[in-house]
């Protein structure tokens, strides 16, 4: 195996389903890198996980609330962004949390599971309580809760708080 195809394997382990699962239950914003389709959706983006399953292609796949960044479709204008997006696990070639969690649904999230998905790994939980600490989910208290209305500004924070981090996987 080649050192590329070894690292890139290396570095898409970090999409593993146990850190997505995870950041899913803790409601955690993520910060990825994803290899979309061109034009426009190769890049970063900064989204709110919330369903992991499977396609109907047999992809593993999860669905997000995608504040802004690269996105063939946003590009090409046939979905604007904020809005969900059907993330392949395996084309996300890195991703980091952002330091914020979210509480709340955005509009037309689906509490039973994805109609786009045949299997259901897990799906967020919205009771409108937060995870107890030291609980599976439970958020260190350092972490602040994601704007309900997220502002250009604070999304531009984020981005530019990771930017050199993911400068290393653009071509």
């Amino acid at each position: 195996m080649k050192l590329t195809e070894a690292l890139k394997y290396l570095i898409t382990e970090s999409a593993s389903y146990q850190t997505v699962s995870d950041a899913i239950k803790g409601r955690q914003v993520l910060v990825i890198y994803y290899d979309g389709d061109e034009p426009g959706g190769k890049g970063m983006r900064v989204i709110e996980p919330v369903c992991l399953g499977e396609t109907k292609a047999g992809n593993m796949a999860l669905r997000a609330w995608d504040y802004e960044g690269a996105s063939h479709t946003a590009y090409i204008g046939k979905q604007p962004l904020p809005g969900w997006r059907l993330f392949r696990l395996d084309k996300i070639i890195s991703l980091t949390l952002a330091g914020y969690v979210f509480n709340e649904p955005r509009p037309g999230y689906n509490f039973s599971g994805d109609k786009s998905m045949t299997k259901i790994y897990i799906n967020a939980k919205f009771d409108g309580v937060k995870p107890p600490e030291g609980e599976v989910g439970a958020q260190p208290q350092a972490q602040p809760e994601a704007p309900k209305q997220p502002t250009t500004s604070w999304i531009n924070k984020i981005k530019d708080k990771f930017t050199n981090f993911f400068s290393k996987f653009k071509k």
